[in-house]
């Protein structure tokens, strides 16, 4: 059965974080993290439109050069090919010290339009949480790939980062309350908030009960695999869902 349009953008985001982190020595430089870290190392059903990265060290020229010509490389370009998935229109609209994002199409066969995804990177002094270590196996054999390691954020500063984008964002997104909802659900995971993070709860409680079902159903629904949509659709399921992670912000207050 041909890949439908969000496994070929998700096959994308992996041959291209496989390609950036193929030299070891900068495993430390990297780490995934938004909903391709859940979906890559946590098992979420999830897909995510986009990737983003944390990068620490490298310039912002050096970087650039070093996403172009990998976008032009055969490490990211012949393994797509292969897959009947071409590179389209690539554009960086955005490359700044803080803030470097590339917009790409994809071309692929049995799909009229093309797709359109972005891959950012944004410059820190550090990262902080990040664990290196293979992605989902499940996910891997899926995509006929090997489990290849990468870094990327552990399940506290997952934790962490989504509930700074929750109570940061302009537009309260339902994919936060999702993704929250799916790490705190995992087997054993700690929570370990700084002063200001747990600061934002209060404001992150507000955003989750204020997210309407259609916005759920937009933004999360509409990224999840056909075999899971009809576990997820219900109004009764993305009630639950606020709930647990209300619930679950509560207590760290």
């Amino acid at each position: 059965m041909a890949p439908s349009a969000r496994q070929s953008v998700e096959l994308f985001h992996l041959v291209f974080l496989r390609a950036l982190v193929a030299k070891g020595e900068d495993k430390a430089l990297f780490a995934v993290k938004g909903g391709c870290n859940l979906r890559f190392f946590f098992g979420s059903v999830r897909y995510s439109e986009d990737i983003d990265l944390d990068v620490v060290v490298v310039a912002r020229s050096t970087l650039k050069n070093r996403i172009d010509r990998l976008l032009a490389g055969p490490t990211v370009v012949a393994p797509l090919r292969a897959r009947g998935i071409v590179l389209g229109e690539i554009s960086t609209p955005k490359q700044t010290e803080t803030t470097q994002r590339w917009k790409v199409g994809l071309r692929v066969e049995g799909i009229p339009a093309e797709l359109r995804t972005k891959i950012e990177f944004s410059r820190r002094d550090a990262i902080e949480g990040g664990v290196f270590e293979a992605l989902d196996a499940e996910l891997a054999r899926a995509h006929a790939l090997p489990p290849f390691p990468a870094t990327h954020y552990g399940a506290p500063r997952a934790i962490a980062q989504k509930i700074q984008a929750l109570a940061g964002r302009s537009q309260p997104q339902a994919r936060d309350v999702f993704d929250l909802a799916h790490v705190f659900a995992l087997p054993k995971v700690t929570v370990a908030l700084t002063a200001h993070d747990r600061g934002l709860v209060p404001t992150a409680i507000d955003r989750a009960m204020a997210i309407s079902f259609d916005e759920y159903s937009a933004q999360v629904v509409a990224y999840l695999a056909p075999d899971q949509r009809d576990l997820f659709a219900s109004r009764d399921v993305w009630n639950a869902t606020q709930d647990s992670v209300v619930s679950k912000l509560e207590s760290l207050q």
